[in-house]
């Protein structure tokens, strides 16, 4: 622990030391953001155990952050980090708020920080045709293979590329039992979330999990590093998406700067929250509901994120 500091931050180092919930570069930002806090918590209430936390306290926070002038987009992350943090916590005595909630029951304000910057998802041909090209190379190449898998588990899934890349087999098998796919600690956030299989994904595992071993992942073997396979197959899209870009998918991810964004992973995340709102509201759905139920399966918990996705519809 850290000399001189209070109970409280040693607490905090002691959480942040043990957990691999999210990435590297996830928990370093969350742990600066949560420092801060921590410093307001020992100056203004000289808490003495993280457990009590509670709204009172957050609510505080974010008067004094903006009062600071700080902006609302730097308090949104600020928030994100400390509920992550209380989600690290064993018998916490309060469940704290949701942003939603600070608005309705403590009248706390903070300013829509959406930035549309266009549409980023491909179109239908350009999906299929990359799935065709990388069929054929994944004959003589695994990271073809693996690229063309995670392509259909974004698509399909919304998952994040290194969320697909993480799989374990137990996750694979327990979707294929349920019907429902488990992300875990590998999230972005750290939080776990489910989300419905989709029939190509079932497909894709059921041949896979013939070739892996029980407590293997599906796509990172023995001495390999998930950062690395999502490097490869990073560059693998790179390398070939020019070969299936077509004219109405670059005037589709025409940006208001007038740039054309490239064909992504991420993209396809695009493709599947606006097919995924379009089912929720075709069912009767309000749009704000259907954001509610999209939203929490690709991991945002925040319904005005769903707006950069669909291009601010």
């Amino acid at each position: 622990m850290t000399k001189g500091s209070s109970a409280i931050e040693q607490q905090m180092n002691k959480l942040f030391k043990h957990t691999r919930a999210g990435s590297y570069a996830t928990r370093n930002r969350y742990a600066k953001s949560c420092r801060s806090f921590i410093r307001f918590l020992d100056e203004h209430y000289h808490m003495k155990n993280l457990r009590n936390l509670q709204d009172k306290h957050i609510i505080a926070y974010v008067q004094y952050r903006q009062e600071q002038g700080i902006s609302s987009k730097t308090i949104k992350n600020d928030l994100g980090a400390i509920r992550y943090m209380h989600d690290l916590l064993p018998n916490t005595k309060y469940e704290l708020a949701s942003n939603l909630e600070l608005k309705q029951n403590y009248n706390v304000h903070l300013e829509k920080t959406v930035a549309v910057d266009g549409d980023r998802a491909w179109t239908e041909k350009e999906y299929t045709n990359m799935l065709q090209l990388l069929f054929e190379q994944s004959r003589t190449s695994k990271i073809a293979a693996i690229t063309r898998d995670v392509i259909i588990l974004e698509r399909t899934m919304g998952l994040r590329v290194a969320e697909a890349v993480c799989m374990r087999r137990s996750q694979a098998e327990s979707a294929l039992r349920t019907g429902i796919y488990q992300v875990q600690s590998e999230a972005k956030n750290g939080r776990w979330r489910q989300v419905p299989l989709s029939a190509e994904v079932k497909e894709m595992l059921t041949e896979r999990l013939q070739k892996i071993e029980r407590g293997e992942r599906i796509f990172v073997s023995e001495g390999e590093k998930a950062h690395q396979i999502v490097n490869q197959i990073e560059k693998h899209l790179e390398r070939y998406r020019g070969l299936v870009e077509t004219a109405e998918g670059r005037q589709r991810r025409l940006n208001p700067k007038s740039e054309v964004k490239p064909l992504t992973f991420h993209g396809l995340r695009y493709n599947y929250v606006q097919e995924r709102m379009a089912i929720e509201m075709n069912k009767g759905y309000t749009w704000n509901v259907a954001a509610q139920i999209v939203t929490r399966e690709v991991g945002h918990n925040r319904i005005d994120v769903i707006k950069i996705y669909t291009n601010g519809k």
